[in-house]
Parts: C-alpha cells; structure tokens; sequence
C-alpha cells in the first residue's frame, strides 16, 4: 500500500517542477521585455536632450558670437521675450518635448506639450551657464508588462549640453560665463 502511494507521488514531483520552471521562464521573459522597452526608451529621450540643447545653442544671435558685443546672445529683453521664456529656452523645450514625445496629461490629453505647458513632472527644462546650454529631458514611460509590487511607470532622463559655434577668424579660447543670461526670467 505504501508503495502505490509512493509510486503516483513520482509524477507529481516532475509535474510541480515543471510549471515552476515555466512559470520561471515566463517572467524572465518579461524582465527582459521590460528592460528592453526601458532601453529603447532612453536612447530616444538621451538623442531628445541632445537634440533640445543643440536647437537652444543654435538660438543665439550670431553677431555676439562674431564679436560684436553689443548685440545681445539671447533676447535678454522684455519685449523680445515671449512669456517668461529666452528664445534658447523656448527652442530647447520645444524640441526637447517634440523629440522625446512627452504627452501633455495622460491618459487624458495626449497630445504634445508645447514651449508653455508646464514641464513637470515630466518634460524638458533648459539653462544656461553662460558658456552652453543644458538640456535635461525627462519622461515617464509605462511598462509593457508590469510586475505586481513594482510601479508599472518609469521615469527615464536624458542629459545633454551644447554650445554655439560660429565660423570666425579667430576663435574664443575662454568662456568667461554669465554673458548670456543676466538673471533667471521672472514667471
């Protein structure tokens, strides 16, 4: 009697270590999913910084880099302005969020945010040491396959600087900083 309780409890074993071990495959085959999409992911927000802060770099007035120090880099005006944004900040976020395709309010609003919508949580936000511009996009991508306990969002960054360059007899060894901006735009 005890032997042909023994003998069904054989296949019983195999058939528990069989599910397991699929079971096993099965979500490492979504933590690879996963990894994957987060891979893809900041590559394509990484190339949006780098896009963002080269289009805030290019915003620059060219007769300031060509010498003529009495023309501004930047529309450091109140008039030139629009908003409470420089022309390299608004090129900068526009192409930052445009490239990185950062969504207004999802699932609600999914169209792109432009220049003026708010830039957080995610978003790009752009700054000037003087020297070049920084660029930090950021976005909150949803997992393909979320695991239970986990947030099934991550935030991914992309940081990137730029500085302008313009064709000149003679170059500029030195960034002195502060040229640009003479203070952070008033909201």
């Amino acid at each position: 009697m005890i032997q042909s309780a023994r003998r069904g409890a054989r296949g019983q074993t195999l058939v528990i270590f069989a599910l397991g071990f699929a079971l096993f495959l099965f979500a490492l085959a979504c933590l690879v999913a996963d990894i994957a999409f987060l891979f893809r992911w900041s590559g394509q927000v990484q190339a949006a910084a780098q896009l963002a802060a080269q289009s805030g770099a290019d915003a620059v007035d060219p007769r300031y880099l060509y010498g003529d120090r009495a023309a501004s880099i930047v529309d450091t005006s109140s008039q030139d302005r629009r908003g409470s944004l420089y022309a390299f900040q608004r090129a900068c976020i526009q192409a930052g969020d445009q490239s990185a395709g950062v969504e207004r309010r999802p699932p609600a609003d999914r169209s792109l945010k432009q220049a003026d919508d708010p830039q957080s949580p995610d978003g790009t936000a752009c700054a000037s040491d003087g020297c070049r511009v920084n660029a930090v996009v950021t976005r909150g991508v949803e997992l393909p396959i979320p695991f239970p306990g986990f947030p099934s969002t991550v935030d991914v960054r992309g940081v990137y600087f730029a500085a302008p360059v313009v064709g000149a007899s003679s170059a500029e060894t030195v960034c002195s900083g502060g040229a640009w901006v003479p203070g952070a735009p008033s909201p």
